[in-house]
């Protein structure tokens, strides 16, 4: 099993442990999708790039005001919540979740899926380099 559908399948058990949670985002730090349970109207690209985007300036707002390392976030809007959760330094866990979501319990199921995805993020290298990695000038890349 690779990577994304071990990701996948951690994500449709959150959605499915939680009522309330519409959706899950995994992304790389750079802002590529890793995998994502999201409605489908939804542009998963680009909540990718957004949500690391969001994470990168949490990230920056809690080391500024010595509040340590960002673990987890989290906003509510008129139609629900948007939860992001650091995965190391690497990417970031994105639950998106409607006026109803237990944000308490979420939190708490969350945490453990954080540290199982934290074990595989080290997979996700692969999304920021893309198929082929260079090869030395005049080689052709295997991918």
């Amino acid at each position: 099993m690779g990577v994304e559908d071990l990701v996948s399948k951690e994500l449709v058990a959150l959605r499915a442990s939680i009522s309330g949670v519409e959706g899950c985002v995994v992304a790389t730090s750079d802002g590529l999708l890793v995998a994502h349970v999201l409605p489908e109207d939804q542009e998963q690209s680009q909540a990718a790039a957004l949500i690391s985007t969001l994470t990168a300036v949490a990230r920056q707002a809690v080391q500024i005001t010595g509040r340590g390392e960002l673990l987890e976030a989290s906003i509510r809007g008129t139609s629900g919540y948007l939860a992001v959760y650091a995965v190391g330094d690497s990417a970031v866990l994105a639950v998106l979740g409607r006026p109803t979501l237990n944000i308490a319990l979420l939190q708490l199921r969350t945490r453990p899926v954080v540290a199982r995805l934290d074990v595989l993020a080290a997979d996700f290298t692969r999304f920021a380099t893309g198929p082929e990695l260079a090869a030395p000038s005049g080689q052709k890349s295997t991918g």
